[in-house]
């Protein structure tokens, strides 16, 4: 809460904060140059925390005009991953129910992980 104007800024290829958080479900450890994974339950709290400190992210597009939503639905998950997932699809549709009728969400349906295909 000290700086609310950073969850709109951007990296060198247009991802928010908030896009971060979702596709961050690892972490870098720094100490060791390697890969390690976070709590997926972790991701949660951070989109929660997110959308709370200014709930406009919702509106933000990624990748040539991909919605929050169709970006967090067409990751891979896993089994440790989907649950945390599914919750963050969740948030993302209470927050922002109209983006489920994206016409390019609906043509990547298939491509979605079966779980995520099921909620949707």
């Amino acid at each position: 809460k000290l700086y609310p104007e950073a969850i709109l800024h951007t990296t060198a290829n247009g991802g928010y904060p908030i896009h971060l958080a979702m596709k961050g479900m690892m972490k870098r450890d720094n100490a060791k140059g390697l890969m390690k994974r976070d709590s997926p339950m972790d991701t949660v709290d951070v989109v929660q925390f997110l959308l709370d400190c200014d709930p406009s992210v919702i509106f933000k597009i990624v990748r040539g005009g991909m919605s929050l939503l169709h970006d967090v639905c067409q990751c891979e998950y896993y089994d440790a991953t989907i649950e945390a997932a599914l919750i963050i699809i969740k948030l993302l549709y209470d927050a922002h129910p109209e983006a489920i009728e994206d016409y390019e969400l609906a043509i990547d349906l298939d491509d979605f992980h079966q779980q995520v295909q099921t909620f949707i």
